[in-house]
């Protein structure tokens, strides 16, 4: 599901068919943790850090990044956005091997100071027992005129 910038702060985010997606529950799919994976994040922030695959617990931070990830892939943002605030909670971590699935769900658009604030809050679950994992919330600063100043959407995106 792709979703496109709308005309105002209150609408900004609509799914592809039109509907609005404010407090809508987004469905992030689900995931199998591997040490594979586990690497390969390690190796992109540059952590040596053996812990991770000798406890068989990937780093926190790596299901955040998946979340964003996913976000970025599902949220058609305008030239301009800048993300600038990522809370996160860890509330029990997952094992190497595990599946987990995530949730995102997105606040009313607020805008201030001629920028337009999208924060999304998520929750990354075990896919298999529901027990919770992650939450937390993202922040996007979006400029006010990114609709092109005429009040007309840019759904082109």
């Amino acid at each position: 599901m792709v979703y496109s910038v709308a005309r105002r702060a209150a609408e900004y985010v609509k799914c592809a068919s039109g509907q609005n997606v404010q407090d809508a529950a987004i469905d992030l799919g689900s995931w199998q943790i591997t040490a594979d994976g586990v690497r390969e994040y390690l190796d992109a922030v540059g952590d040596t850090s053996p812990v991770y695959l000798e406890t068989r617990t990937p780093p926190p931070l790596m299901l955040t990044a998946r979340v964003v990830g996913l976000l970025l892939e599902r949220l058609s943002l305008p030239d301009g956005a800048i993300h600038s605030l990522q809370d996160v909670e860890t509330v029990n971590a997952p094992p190497i091997g595990g599946e987990v699935s995530a949730t995102a769900r997105l606040e009313p658009a607020r805008e201030r100071v001629g920028m337009r604030f999208l924060t999304v809050h998520y929750s990354v679950a075990d896919a298999n027992r529901g027990c919770p994992l992650q939450r937390g919330k993202t922040t996007v600063l979006l400029p006010a005129a990114a609709d092109g100043g005429d009040g007309s959407a840019d759904d082109s995106r």
